[in-house]
């Protein structure tokens, strides 16, 4: 749990108190309507959810809080808000709790692809496999270490043998846009696949990671907030 690091940047920018009437209404979770892109599960601790690729209409008390205490955006911040003073990623800060490079991390190669724009970084004259390897920077999670061949071999295999050989295509826009739209909706649409179980257990971390959080606005996406109650909730009952 990176709690010390997090104050530590939360506090680099911020000397002066935040005004205690910012965001008064979400100071306690009950405050919080059901059903809203806003979830706290305890005093300076707020969650807020978008869905990715849309803007969203933030509340002005939220925001001014957001640039008073501190705010994340997720990933590679492809969702940022004009306005919000962001301090980094919180994925950035999540990342240092995990060791080494789990295969399921590769989740990212399929992972909102059109925002992302992974196709982007991918086309080439290469093998879509060989292209895998070498734009890591674009498309892994983590940004200061890399995945090998193996675990690129085992996330696929995990995937299914269709995407290890269709892996060994070149990497046209063709090949490409078809590999990453099967598996993005294999792993997020299809339901109980082994695809879905590697995201959801990926998902989870990054989950009670943000629930260990001290304080802060964390930006989500929409489907992390019945998530984060859920997860929340399953904690306190043990």
């Amino acid at each position: 749990m990176m709690v010390g690091l997090l104050d530590s940047i939360l506090n680099s920018t911020n000397k002066q108190p935040a005004n205690p009437n910012a965001g008064l209404l979400f100071n306690t979770p009950n405050a919080i309507p059901e059903n809203e892109f806003v979830y706290s599960p305890k005093p300076g601790l707020i969650f807020v959810g978008q869905e990715h690729g849309k803007d969203i209409n933030l509340p002005s008390d939220i925001k001014t809080l957001a640039n008073k205490v501190g705010a994340f955006y997720e990933g590679s911040g492809g969702d940022k808000i004009p306005g919000i003073k962001y301090k980094g990623s919180w994925d950035d800060l999540a990342s240092k709790s995990v060791k080494g490079y789990p295969s399921e991390y590769l989740y990212t190669i399929f992972t909102n692809t059109d925002v992302n724009k992974q196709k982007d970084a991918l086309v080439s004259n290469n093998t879509i496999f060989d292209a895998l390897l070498k734009n890591q920077q674009q498309i892994g999670y983590f940004k200061d270490r890399r995945y090998s061949p193996k675990e690129l071999n085992s996330f696929l295999g995990a995937m299914g043998k269709e995407f290890l050989n269709d892996s060994q295509k070149i990497a046209t826009e063709k090949n490409v846009e078809s590999f990453l739209k099967r598996g993005e909706k294999l792993m997020w649409e299809s339901g109980d696949t082994q695809a879905r179980k590697m995201a959801d257990k990926v998902n989870e971390s990054r989950q009670r990671w943000l629930l260990n959080q001290p304080k802060g606005v964390f930006f989500v996406g929409s489907d992390h907030l019945e998530m984060l109650k859920k997860l929340n909730s399953s904690n306190k009952s043990k």
